[in-house]
């Protein structure tokens, strides 16, 4: 397992616009925007392209966006997370959109090792707004207590159930020292596809120390 700490990325955009979260416009009904996290796929003829999945196995959405992203360090495959209007205001089709807003969040591929060898996995506590898989990413909408120091923030399965037919995964969370400092929030997404695509696998159990509410322990099956 890589132990590097990391600073948290808060949600800074890359690009926005101004828009209007009216119903009712001049000439008609105004759609209300959408926001998801997506797969920037790269700006192809101009337009920045993105898929995801709403949620577990929904089929897979591809979005062509009015515009490009301006953004010369992006390669594809970085999550972000998006606000956009369907132009035919059919929620969760692919087809173009008209994007609002973009930003790149916090985003790792899951590591592996003997959560023995984490004790303090659980130190420093997570308020959880939403856990929720989509495909093979698990997403996060979480409130972190701020620090400018790095700190370890991942996705980690326990070597000691990785042959589980669910095994255990753990949220990682350990700032450089312990703090009561003001919370910020943040997105992150972890894929774990080197877990989920295994045919032995029916699902995984995800373990955070969770200070919102008495919910330390979500599952995740493949056939949600």
């Amino acid at each position: 397992m890589t132990k590097a700490p990391i600073r948290l990325l808060l949600v800074t955009l890359i690009m926005s616009v101004t828009l209007s979260c009216a119903d009712e416009g001049v000439d008609g009904p105004v759609g209300i925007p959408l926001w998801d996290i997506v797969t920037f796929e790269g700006n192809i003829d101009g337009h920045a392209n993105f898929s995801f999945r709403q949620v577990n196995d929904t089929p897979l959405i591809t979005l062509v966006a009015d515009r490009a992203i301006p953004a010369d360090d992006l390669e594809g495959g970085e999550r972000m997370y998006i606000s956009y209007l369907p132009e035919y205001n059919t929620s969760y089709t692919s087809g173009p959109v008209t994007l609002y807003s973009a930003a790149i969040i916090n985003q790792a591929p899951m590591e592996t090792a003997p959560i023995i060898d984490l004790p303090d996995w659980n130190r420093d506590p997570v308020y959880v707004y939403s856990a929720w898989r989509s495909g093979t990413y698990i997403n996060l909408h979480v409130r972190l207590t701020y620090d400018r120091e790095p700190r370890t923030f991942c996705l980690v399965a326990d070597e000691a159930t990785i042959s589980s037919p669910t095994p255990d995964i753990y949220l990682v969370h350990t700032m450089a020292q312990p703090s009561d400092y003001h919370d910020r929030v943040y997105y992150a997404s972890f894929d774990i596809s080197d877990i989920w695509e295994r045919p032995d696998v029916t699902g995984v159990r995800l373990l955070i120390a969770n200070s919102n509410l008495d919910k330390g322990i979500f599952t995740f099956n493949k056939k949600d």
